[in-house]
């Protein structure tokens, strides 16, 4: 579990930390257990794990910061894709269902493609916000990296000027 994660400089243990911390609100919405938006639970579910990953990505200093983070958010979104394909169809009695707008949206197709359509339709949204996610803090990583950088060349140069 130490060793990094494939193509990235973060180890497998703390991405897959990072990528399990979405997953109790996915599962606790999707089983409308908690309501979306509806309270301080809810938002601390949902807020948490970017919280996490914004001081990870702050904090933690790596050789490829922009890599680590998309990674993540192309992990985290497949983690919803797996969660909504499974859970939207565990019965009447549970579950969220598909969007509307998902619905909407495949209601355009025949009878015989709806499914996919529907499916396709949920997976691409998830994988936005997943990817989108992973980017922004991407970004933040990448900033943060600039600046220890600086500061680190800063603090180099000031001591070789007084030495």
């Amino acid at each position: 579990m130490n060793r990094r994660f494939p193509v990235t400089d973060m180890p497998t243990w703390l991405m897959l930390v990072l990528v399990a911390l979405g997953l109790p609100r996915t599962v606790l919405t999707d089983l409308d257990i908690v309501t979306p938006e509806s309270s301080l639970l809810y938002y601390v579910l949902a807020l948490t794990p970017f919280a996490v990953w914004l001081v990870v990505a702050i904090v933690r200093a790596s050789c490829r910061p922009f890599r680590d983070f998309l990674i993540l958010g192309v992990l985290y979104g497949l983690s919803l894709v797996v969660v909504h394909q499974v859970l939207w169809r565990v019965g009447p009695s549970l579950g969220q269902h598909s969007p509307n707008a998902a619905v909407d949206f495949a209601n355009q197709f025949s009878p015989a493609w709806r499914e996919l359509a529907l499916r396709g339709y949920t997976s691409g949204i998830a994988m936005v916000i997943g990817v989108g996610t992973g980017l922004v803090i991407a970004l933040v990583a990448v900033g943060a990296h600039v600046w220890r950088r600086s500061r680190a060349r800063r603090a180099d140069s000031s001591t070789s000027n007084s030495g």
